[in-house]
């Protein structure tokens, strides 16, 4: 399996990926590049050239795959799924583009738009004024470790078919001068359609939370291009693992609850309303491979992990922080103190 890396077509030194002008710069000789011109050099070098024995891949045990890096000439072993990543000793970007090839060849993808350094000072914001926070956890040789990541999604698109009944109930109430009268009116309510769905999202890599890919949505899916392997120079890139059939039973949950809330919603006029019965048959259209941008940032604290990730196209941040045991018992204790010196004092005075 060929390895790849993206190279400045003026001095040879490796391109780095500018989310600011989604061009290719070289920081040596400070050229800039766009798609098309690396593209071109590309095919111009498999034009010139056959692969090279020594960058084949191996297969040393297991899952686990072996390169050797074009750049320095070390070894890189990578599991199954990965498709970008970086030289260990060189840190070279490189990319393996028979992992992302056949029917694991992305359709699109969304370049990333959040450069690193706004990651980095965001997760610094989120670790400010917490008094509870480990004191170390947000050294900068942690943060330095901040990562962006391709990650496989499948984009579906769908015709939710749907009947949901309801009991629905009006009250009202009036009186005269001897008696206050209520009459509670009752209901059968109908409602029914066709709703289509585009591009509903769900991550395809069993390396990633379900849950924390779903809270950073969404993503403006206007912004998808053609997929090209130079997108991927400079960062992480996983293949997916988890079949489109496989994943669909989340997308339908999302579809599922967006169609009763929707049509829930068309209820209105009455003291209360209870669903009865909501029937949603969905047919599945079409089934998209796509890569999207994650910077993440997985930390460990006392044998615990915690994983951040942000939406690399529009920079929402989510994740846990760890607690200080002992913070939390010098806060304790200091509030303990606080109290018993104003209760002293109150004593005193009364």
């Amino acid at each position: 399996m060929d390895v790849l890396t993206y190279q400045c077509p003026q001095c040879g030194a490796p391109l780095k990926f500018n989310e600011k002008t989604q061009r290719w710069d070289c920081e040596y000789c400070l050229g800039s590049f766009d798609l098309s011109v690396l593209e071109k050099e590309e095919a111009a070098k498999e034009a010139q050239s056959s692969p090279a024995p020594e960058a084949e891949a191996a297969q040393p045990e297991g899952d686990m795959r072996e390169y050797v890096c074009p750049q320095c000439g070390a070894h890189i072993v990578t599991d199954a799924t990965t498709a970008a990543t970086f030289c260990v000793f060189c840190q070279n970007a490189t990319i393996f583009p028979e992992q992302l090839s056949g029917p694991f060849r992305p359709e699109k993808l969304i370049p990333f738009q959040v450069k690193k350094e706004t990651a980095q000072e965001a997760f610094k914001r989120l670790c400010r004024w917490k008094p509870l926070l480990p004191r170390d956890f947000c050294a900068p040789d942690r943060i330095e470790k901040i990562t962006g990541v391709y990650v496989p999604f499948w984009l579906y698109d769908c015709v939710a078919n749907s009947y949901l009944t309801a009991n629905a109930q009006r009250v009202h109430s009036w009186s005269d001068s001897r008696y206050r009268y209520t009459r509670t009116d009752h209901f059968h309510i109908e409602r029914g359609g066709v709703m289509q769905f585009q591009r509903i999202p769900a991550d395809g890599s069993s390396k990633m939370d379900d849950a924390l890919m779903d809270s950073i949505e969404p993503y403006d899916m206007t912004k998808l291009v053609e997929y090209s392997p130079a997108y991927l120079s400079g960062f992480l890139a996983e293949r997916y693992d988890e079949s489109s059939e496989n994943t669909f039973p989340r997308a339908s949950a999302r579809i599922k609850t967006t169609v009763e809330n929707v049509l829930r919603n068309t209820i209105s006029g009455y003291a209360s309303v209870q669903v009865t019965n909501n029937d949603v048959q969905i047919q599945q259209q079409a089934a998209r491979n796509v890569l999207l941008p994650v910077w993440m940032l997985m930390s460990t604290y006392r044998g615990k992990e915690y994983l951040f990730a942000m939406n690399g196209q529009t920079g929402k941040l989510v994740g846990n922080l760890p607690i200080s045991i002992p913070k939390v018992f010098a806060w304790a204790a200091g509030i303990f103190a606080a109290v018993a010196v104003l209760l002293f004092l109150g004593g005193m005075l009364f």
